[in-house]
Parts: structure tokens; sequence; C-alpha cells
């Protein structure tokens, strides 16, 4: 196949099975070199046990948080705080403030007092986003734009306390709302998706704040 030129309107479909022979190629690899240390081990060779995966651990608590933190706050550890996550997932109480770091909000090395003072100007950045885009939209790509979002915000998750309670006048619906719209007037090109409120939403309830949630879900 690699020696013939391919129609152009197959070479999307050779570009896109590039990742999958790679893949294949990996895994052709693997199995010679089990296959290559059995043969050893059948020669004399002791056959080599494979690594084993990390026991799954504990959630995450405050006593571990503070293990990967620093003089000042900083975090020091941030891969060993990812994996920690991952293997034994987080306390609830904790989810507010390590999903912004799992979620890149904070630029590295910060301290306690910056990273406070990095979300309260993020939060002004966003409000003054959130202002301009909705200015600057043509009157029917925003309508088009909001009718889309609320579509979907009037039922995600109602049954959860945080988004429950009559339509009209709901804060934290008013929020998503306005969340996914100013990301999707932001991305024209992406918009927005069937689904992403179902990305947002526990952003938005855990994170009780409309500016956190919109830097988390970007």
């Amino acid at each position: 196949v690699a020696a013939v030129e391919p129609l152009p309107e197959r070479r999307s479909l050779l570009a896109a099975a590039l990742p999958f022979t790679q893949a294949l190629l990996a895994q052709v690899g693997r199995t010679l070199a089990r296959a290559q240390a059995a043969l050893a081990w059948s020669e004399g060779g002791s056959l080599p046990s494979p690594p084993l995966p990390p026991s799954p651990c504990a959630p995450l608590s405050d006593a571990d948080l503070r293990s990967y933190l620093g003089p000042g706050g900083r975090l020091l550890r941030p891969q060993d705080l990812r994996l920690h996550v991952f293997h034994g997932g987080v306390e609830p109480g904790l989810r507010k403030v390590v999903w912004r770091y799992l979620l890149n909000v904070f630029p590295a090395g910060l301290s306690g007092q910056e990273r406070l003072a990095h979300l309260r100007r993020k939060a002004g950045e966003y409000a003054a986003l959130k202002a301009a885009l909705a200015a600057g939209a043509a009157p029917g790509e925003l309508a088009l734009v909001a009718a889309a979002v609320r579509k979907d915000v009037v039922r995600t998750d109602r049954a959860h306390p945080y988004f429950g309670g009559p339509e009209e006048g709901h804060p934290h619906l008013a929020a998503l709302q306005a969340l996914l719209t100013t990301f999707a007037l932001g991305h024209p090109r992406l918009s927005y998706c069937q689904g992403m409120s179902d990305v947002a939403a526990p952003l938005l309830a855990v994170l009780d704040d409309e500016a956190q949630a919109f830097l988390c879900f970007c």
C-alpha cells in the first residue's frame, strides 16, 4: 500500500489509519519481546517477572494534599498528586481544591496567596470576556447559540439539589447557561456541542463559581 500513490479521496483514510498501524506495530514489538524472553527462559535463563501495577490507594485526604505542597503552599510534586488521584480518587470535600490543580487552572510554582490572586484576576477577565462576546456577537448567532445551550441546560442534572427547582430565575441554571454560551461564542469553530453541559454541570456544582468552572471547563 505504501508503494502506491494513494488516490486523493483515500489519503484521509490512510491518515486516519496511521495511529492504529502504529499501535499494531508497537503491540507486535511487545509480543516479540515476550517471545524472546520465553525462549531465553526455555534455554535455561530466568523469565523476568512483569512489573506489577500500582495498588489502589485511599482517596486523597487533606494530609495527603499537604504532603505534595512545599513552603508557601507551592505544589512541588504535581505528577505524584495526579497518580494518587488516578489510583485512589479524592475525598469529596477536597474536589473543589484538587480539581483546579488537575485541570491546569494554575501556572506552575504559585504560592497559596498567588493562586488566590490568580483566581481573582481570572474572574475579572472572564466577566470582561463574557460581556464582550455577548455584545460583539450578531443577534442571530447569539440567539442560535443560546437556544442550543438552553435546550441542554434545562435538562442537565435537574435531579441534583444544585440544579433542582423551578427553571425561572434559577441562579445555577443561569450560570451554566452563561458559562456554555461564553465558551461557544469564544470558540466559533467548535461552538456548542451536545453533551458539553454534562461536563460543565459537575464542575459548576462542585466549584460553585461560574468563572472558576469556566476555567476548568476550558
